[in-house]
């Protein structure tokens, strides 16, 4: 049950950061084009709500291997050379994973103490940190896909 619920967690955030950027920037459209009233904040809370729904969003989609990748060529391979162009690839995308997202994204958060959104005063850490929680699941789904394929190649090998 715990690992469903975690499993799950990156859908849940990701889809209600989406309907609130939709539900939040229809309002604002419908208020500021019909009613000639805009609401001020609704922009500043949609967009901290989108860099959640990105970030997050890239760990629901890792999830699903929804990333595009072409391995037209790489299927081509002999397998010893395939498990190297996984090791390799997998290598890069930690690099990103744990460097760009978690270690920079961490930095980013940290960097804006004491920044504020103009309007409403919201800090900047609250939008930031998705930098970081989202490549800390991305990688943890990357992980789980990494170790099945490379056992799958691996099985392969022994089989041939």
């Amino acid at each position: 049950m715990i690992k469903n619920g975690l499993n799950a967690i990156d859908d849940v955030l990701s889809t209600i950061t989406l309907v609130g950027v939709i539900l939040l920037t229809g309002l604002n459209v419908l208020l500021r084009y019909i009613f000639n009233s805009p609401i001020a904040w609704t922009m500043e809370v949609a967009l901290g709500l989108f860099v959640w729904f990105v970030f997050i969003g890239v760990s629901s989609t890792m999830k699903r291997d929804g990333h595009i990748g072409v391995d037209f060529f790489v299927k081509k391979l002999p397998r010893p050379l395939r498990i190297v162009g996984e090791i390799i690839r997998a290598a890069a995308i930690y690099f990103v994973l744990v460097y760009v997202f978690i270690y920079l994204g961490s930095n980013l958060t940290l960097s804006a103490t004491g920044k504020l959104t103009p309007i409403i005063g919201l800090s900047y850490q609250l939008i930031d940190i998705a930098v970081p929680i989202g490549g800390a699941l991305t990688a943890i789904h990357f992980t789980k896909k990494f170790i099945l394929s490379l056992r799958a190649e691996l099985n392969e090998v022994g089989e041939a």
